[in-house]
């Protein structure tokens, strides 16, 4: 894991990690070690912009919204795979305007 440069930036990513990826096992301690480095108020925080964060994303997916082509070039250099149902419709040519 890369520093973040922020103040219990380990702690904060691992907690992320955790819990968007549904870890219940690196959970338990991942909020304790943001507790411990950071207190109980960006313990909090941190689940509820996780939680929205994945809200949002339910309910884009849910109305059809689909990723821009900038949002596909962005998913590339991330590493991540975009759906084939989220990808844009135009397979190619940009409408992004």
């Amino acid at each position: 894991m890369t520093d973040s440069l922020l103040p219990a930036g380990f702690e904060l990513t691992a907690f992320t990690d955790a819990a968007v990826l549904r870890d219940g096992h690196e959970m338990p301690g991942a909020r304790t070690a943001l507790r411990n480095a950071a207190g109980e108020a960006a313990v909090i925080r941190a689940a509820a912009v996780a939680g929205n964060f994945q809200m949002m994303n339910r309910l884009l997916d849910a109305i059809g919204v689909r990723v821009r082509r900038g949002g596909m070039a962005l998913a590339d250099e991330l590493g991540l795979t975009v759906p084939d149902h989220l990808r844009p419709a135009d397979h190619g040519r940009n409408h992004n305007r």
